[in-house]
Formats: structure tokens, sequence, C-alpha cells
């Protein structure tokens, strides 16, 4: 079994992880303050992988308390450029998706074969949906 690694924190660390964790709506960087807690109270990587929610390796806990120490909030943080990529950005496929969707309007399966063709993408009929929802475009009437 190896030795525990304790991260030393000063208090106003502690408390500024406290408050990220209580309020930020950001759900993997409050999971990684409290890990971070944790790990400054004591608590071993295997107990905290066990809790529900949690990474399920050890090595995982133990890079985001290194990311910690290292960058301190900011190693914590998801860098820019992570994650999916979107199908459809507001800004240039805005008029080109109202436009088709008006005059389809009726039949959301052909106005989406209709987008994929003439943008060049594919998507879910829940993507369109989703997307014509952010720009406040009724779909029901």
């Amino acid at each position: 079994m190896g030795k525990k690694r304790i991260p030393q924190i000063q208090e106003a660390g502690v408390k500024e992880l406290e408050k990220i964790y209580r309020e930020s709506n950001n759900h993997s960087l409050r999971l990684r303050c409290h890990i971070v807690l944790l790990k400054h109270q004591g608590h071993s990587s295997k107990y905290i992988t066990l809790l529900k929610g949690y990474p399920q390796h050890q090595s995982t806990i133990n890079n985001w308390v290194s990311r910690y120490e290292k960058d301190g909030i900011a190693g914590l943080k998801n860098k820019s450029g992570q994650g999916r990529k979107q199908i459809l950005n507001k800004e240039a496929h805005e008029t080109k998706v109202k436009e088709i969707v008006k005059l389809e309007r009726r039949r959301l399966d052909y106005a989406k074969s209709l987008i994929e063709k003439d943008l060049d993408v594919k998507m879910s009929k829940k993507t369109l949906t989703r997307f014509l929802k952010t720009l406040g475009v009724s779909i029901n009437a």
C-alpha cells in the first residue's frame, strides 16, 4: 500500500475551492474542486473513486490534484477546444436554417434533409429541433 498524497493548501485556497464547489454552474469544475478538497482532508484516492459520480481510476484523481498544485484553479478547468464541435453554428447557419424551416414548417424531416444537403452536414432531427429552439423558432405552428 502506497503513501497517501495529501496536498498542502493554504486556508484561502481551501475557501476558494469550497466556494467554487458550492456555487459554480460548471459540473466538471465542481467535481474536480471536490476531489482536491477530499484529498486535502486526507481521504485516499481509492475512497474517492468509490463515491458516486467520481472518476473510476485513482490515477485520474491524482492527475487533478497534480494539476491543481501546478496551476491552481485554472488547472481544474477544461481547456478550450475540448468536447464535441457544434454541427450548426448560430452565426453561420441561422438565416439558411430559418429559411428552409419556414418553407417546410410541417415537414421537419424533409426540412432536415434539405439542410443536410445544403450545408453538407449530418444531424438528427433532435439536433435540428434544439437548434431551432435556441433561435426561438416555433415548429408547432
